[in-house]
């Protein structure tokens, strides 16, 4: 996370939640809601492929069962539609509720994906709500899944943000999401898919 000299970078998630003119250094929480909305995949966009495109995108999908080619496309911070009914966004809710541990176990999810997760996570959650988002690996043997997700967390959020929690082996579901919430810190526990996106208000 490169800034500029007057920059104020948190170093911690803490501290990023204790002094709003503090910002994570990472563009993709710091500058969300910025984007250009015209890029691919951004505001729920469909993507289409043709030629050797279309090709490739079929062969990951008979691989992976997802169309992994056209996430790694997609912002990794992009915005969604408000997909709320009508009513639901009339709800005003209270600001002062207790902090949340978020609790995320993947096996073998495509990079991209789960990022894409906590980042929508991070960027609709305000933060002095957010506790923490717990990784729980149950045993994944995706290569890009190992050290590049290490580094990756190391350094793109403040310390403490992400926790990575990794079990030697396959436990299955409900026992991987057991582990997270031996080591979770929050007053409520939330668990959720490694695939998803929240949305406004969630």
């Amino acid at each position: 996370m490169e800034t500029d000299a007057n920059t104020k970078l948190a170093k911690s998630w803490k501290e990023y939640q204790n002094n709003l003119s503090l910002i994570t250094g990472n563009p993709l929480i710091d500058d969300y809601g910025k984007s250009n909305v015209t890029k691919t995949g951004e505001l729920g966009q469909g993507i289409s492929f043709v030629g050797e495109e279309k090709n490739i995108a079929e062969r990951l999908m008979k691989h992976y069962h997802i169309n992994v080619y056209a996430s790694d496309l997609i912002p990794l911070n992009r915005i969604v539609p408000d997909s709320r009914f009508i009513n639901c966004s009339r709800i005003q809710y209270l600001e002062d509720l207790p902090s949340a541990s978020v609790i995320i176990p993947f096996y073998d999810e495509w990079p991209s994906i789960l990022l894409r997760t906590v980042y929508s996570v991070i960027n609709r959650t305000p933060r002095h709500l957010l506790e923490e988002i717990i990784l729980v690996d149950d045993g994944s043997t995706m290569g890009k899944l190992k050290s590049y997700l290490d580094d990756y967390i190391k350094s793109s959020f403040p310390a403490g943000l992400i926790k990575l929690l990794r079990n030697p082996q396959r436990l299955g579901l409900i026992k991987a999401r057991m582990e997270g919430w031996k080591i979770s810190t929050g007053k409520v526990i939330i668990f959720f898919d490694s695939h998803m996106e929240v949305n406004v208000d969630w």
